[in-house]
């Protein structure tokens, strides 16, 4: 269990927070006390923190469990907008940083690899949203991440490397348009590299089976990556446009077939409509 976790478990306040007098803070360390004999989760050093950072850092905590996307996150919640103060910062994104390297940063870097490992759309949009605040991330943290989301590229290229069937089941989220949100935020000359070489492997695929929907769905998709060179955005761009422009085209070809029949089938009833009979 980690601070803001604890902080939730005790149902604490929050409009409360920054005019915590040593009383207040008293009276959460008895209920601390309390709730560790009779949840084992809580261990002493979260509850040391926690005090601590009532005690020094109230502005930087209660930014965090006032931002619905970092709360959410570290506490596993899924709680709508309304559920939040409409705080406003009054604290500087170092201070928060630096709140975050001191209490939350093995969580953050732990919860981060379990979520990228679930493999879904839906967890990487949320770890895309998270991203979007790594400013208030340490700088080691956000290497940390920048690793896994390296090592899991690595470990896909390979499984594609060595594929054998037409449709690999599982590294199919390579096909979500939010695995490559995700990948932007750590786009670097690596990084491309990387999606160089998964563009190649499945541009390879994609021709040797143009009908196969699963490459056509990644080709698409991997458009939506922010590369840190041009050349590898239009490259990408380009592919995407081609498939749209060849789906478009099948399109057209199936009206005008359809168009055709049903020309044909008018004149052969307008001609057998002018059939005399004996």
């Amino acid at each position: 269990m980690n601070l803001i976790e604890l902080f939730e478990e005790l149902k604490i306040n929050k409009s409360h927070i920054l005019v915590f007098s040593p009383e207040d803070i008293m009276r959460v360390e008895k209920q601390v006390n309390v709730e560790k004999k009779i949840n084992p989760e809580i261990d002493a050093k979260t509850s040391e923190n926690l005090i601590l950072a009532l005690k020094e850092y109230k502005e930087e905590l209660l930014f965090v469990i006032s931002n619905r996307i970092l709360f959410n996150f570290f506490t596993h919640s899924n709680l709508p907008k309304d559920s939040f103060l409409n705080y406003k910062k009054t604290v500087s994104d170092e201070k928060i940083k630096y709140f975050i390297a001191l209490f939350l940063a093995e969580d953050l870097i732990s919860f981060f690899s379990i979520k990228l490992s679930e493999n879904t759309s839906e967890k990487f949009k949320k770890l895309d949203a998270l991203l979007d605040l790594k400013k208030y991330f340490p700088e080691e943290a956000i290497y940390q991440m920048s690793l896994l989301v390296f090592s899991k590229l690595d470990l896909t290229l390979s499984q594609l490397a060595a594929l054998n069937i037409s449709e690999p089941s599982n590294i199919i989220y390579i096909q979500h348009k939010t695995f490559y949100d995700l990948l932007s935020h750590f786009a670097s000359i690596e990084l491309d590299q990387k999606m160089d070489s998964l563009m190649t492997l499945v541009v390879r695929f994609h021709k040797k089976k143009t009908d196969n929907v699963f490459f056509i769905s990644v080709i698409k998709s991997m458009a939506s990556y922010n590369a840190f060179g041009e050349l590898l955005n239009q490259a990408l761009v380009k592919n995407r446009a081609i498939l749209v422009q060849l789906e478009e085209d099948k399109e057209q070809d199936k009206i005008y077939l359809v168009v055709k029949i049903i020309a044909v089938i008018l004149f052969l009833l307008f001609a057998f409509s002018k059939i005399q009979w004996f």
